[in-house]
């Protein structure tokens, strides 16, 4: 029965193979309003001190962990507690896979072809999957999810350049605290004053369609979006469990 090899490195998933698929780096994401901390790519506006983040609204401290309780499953824990109060705009577990061997994806029912269309697609489910060229089937499940009242758990499916990214997302939920809406591009970003934004945010016509929208609409969409934040006060956390299942 074939088996995925993976090389886990400072607690975290470097590369791994199962059948012709390959994946990593997995890692995690969080941001604020002008901060951002990843392990994969270069963080933003953010300093690392041991496992204390510096973020431009306060600090935190992240606990991150990858195990590999069977030899089918990996598995991945985040933990984000706050020890300042902190306006965040989401917590992530990133999962990325290379497109080559992998035929289509799937999550809420729906069949997602690669495209690169750069699409988040997003729904409040507890699994992703991909189903490889040579009959592979990854899954990825959202075990567990705890937003301290304010973050709600969802995962989305992306098709990226060359890559499917899946990601366990943890996101404001309403009534929110603060809402950013901006626009960006490789020159600036603006972004209207926080009363515009809410009182925009209180109509239902503006919020539903400027929700994301950059997110949902893909690479071809101007990076004009509405992005809400919710506090966490100092000693609340925000954690999530998810599992890579492979069949």
């Amino acid at each position: 029965m074939m088996k995925p090899t993976v090389t886990i490195t400072n607690n975290k998933l470097i590369k791994g193979q199962y059948g012709d698929i390959t994946f990593g780096p997995w890692g995690l994401e969080c941001s604020d309003q002008h901060s951002f901390v990843t392990l994969t790519d270069q963080p933003r506006n953010a300093k690392q001190v041991g496992d204390t983040w510096h973020l431009s609204g306060g600090r935190i401290r992240i606990a991150y962990e990858t195990r590999k309780p069977t030899s089918n499953t990996v598995g991945l824990k985040l933990r984000i507690q706050a020890l300042d109060d902190i306006l965040l705009q989401d917590a992530v577990i990133r999962l990325v896979f290379d497109k080559t061997a992998i035929k289509h994806g799937r999550i809420a029912d729906k069949t997602v072809h690669h495209t690169n269309s750069d699409k988040y697609r997003l729904y409040p489910t507890n699994k992703a999957e991909l189903i490889g060229q040579d009959g592979a089937t990854v899954s990825v499940t959202l075990d567990h999810a705890d937003g301290a009242g304010r973050f709600d758990p969802y995962l989305y499916l992306r098709d990226r350049d060359d890559y499917w990214i899946i990601h366990a997302r943890l996101l404001p939920s309403d009534p929110v605290d603060q809402v950013w809406l901006r626009w960006a591009n490789r020159f600036f970003t603006l972004w209207a004053p926080d009363w515009f934004s809410a009182l925009l945010w209180r109509m239902p016509a503006f919020k539903k369609p400027l929700w994301r929208l950059r997110e949902r609409m893909g690479r071809h969409w101007p990076e004009i979006q509405a992005v809400p934040l919710n506090r966490l006060k100092a000693g609340q956390s925000l954690s999530m469990e998810v599992t890579c299942h492979f069949h």
